[in-house]
């Protein structure tokens, strides 16, 4: 059963407006030159309380505190020196960047908003779909740093230093593996689809640095008589479990497809 959609606003869409916007005015403090916490707290922290009280329309939900606290912490921060058209340009900058990183929340919960509208009924409760979403960013998060510390360059002559890409590589498998594990759980809300395509994305770095160490083990050899390459054997192994997951992840989708066409042509056969 479809629920009909309506232009209208609702009560409830009225008041994830006005909580939108406080909630950006609120996070907007704590904006500031050189300094990301504001937008990290917009980026974790500032759809989810407005996606709480008004789901049904998520792309307004979840742009409205980020707009309210990037405009608001532009007038705020903007000094006598700044010109009005530089102010502004780094502020469309930062949204941009916002957006970008926040992705998973329009993604999840159009989604949601999708099924809500198919089916009268969505297969969870709001809550649990913010939940899913903090999944998602811890997942990116530990892939995104084990890569990056996989491939910080170190001294090495130093111990401590030359164990730096292993701990990169132990992140980036635990990303992979809580990567999956949130993958069979998204299955339970039925939001497997735009969770798959956020990790074949965050794949593509892994597989990048595995093909760039293989190659520079091959065309820039180092000195024989030097100790082992931690960080190559690390870096390759991490382009190897990129692959393995999304190579994983394409035939998760390519499966669901084939069950999807199988049930979709026995019906069609049912009904004649």
């Amino acid at each position: 059963m479809k629920t009909p959609l309506t232009s209208t606003f609702t009560r409830r869409d009225w008041y994830g407006i006005v909580a939108g916007v406080c909630w950006g005015l609120a996070l907007s403090r704590f904006f500031a030159a050189d300094d990301m916490t504001g937008p990290w707290l917009v980026i974790l922290f500032g759809p989810p309380l407005v996606l709480l009280i008004s789901s049904t329309r998520p792309i307004l939900s979840w742009q409205l505190p980020i707009v309210t606290a990037v405009v608001a912490g532009a007038v705020m921060n903007r000094t006598s020196d700044d010109s009005a058209g530089g102010a502004w340009a780094e502020a469309a900058l930062l949204w941009f960047i916002c957006s970008l990183l926040s992705l998973p929340w329009a993604l999840i919960f159009r989604y949601r908003a999708r099924h809500v509208h198919q089916r009268g009924k969505a297969s969870g409760m709001a809550l649990a779909y913010i939940g899913m979403v903090l999944l998602v960013f811890a997942c990116c998060a530990l892939t995104l740093v084990g890569i990056a510390a996989t491939v910080y360059s170190t001294d090495a002559s130093d111990a401590q230093n030359r164990l730096f890409p292993i701990y990169g590589f132990l992140a980036t498998t635990a990303g992979i593996v809580l990567s999956f594990v949130t993958e069979r759980t998204a299955r339970r809300l039925e939001i497997q689809k735009p969770v798959r395509g956020v990790f074949e994305l965050l794949t593509i770095p892994g597989v990048l640095v595995g093909i760039a160490e293989i190659v520079a083990l091959f065309f820039w050899p180092k000195p024989s008589g030097s100790s082992l390459h931690y960080d190559t054997f690390c870096g390759i192994l991490v382009g190897m479990e990129a692959l393995a997951a999304m190579i994983w992840l394409t035939r998760a989708d390519r499966r669901e497809q084939n069950d999807a066409v199988q049930t979709q042509s026995m019906r069609t056969r049912d009904s004649l």
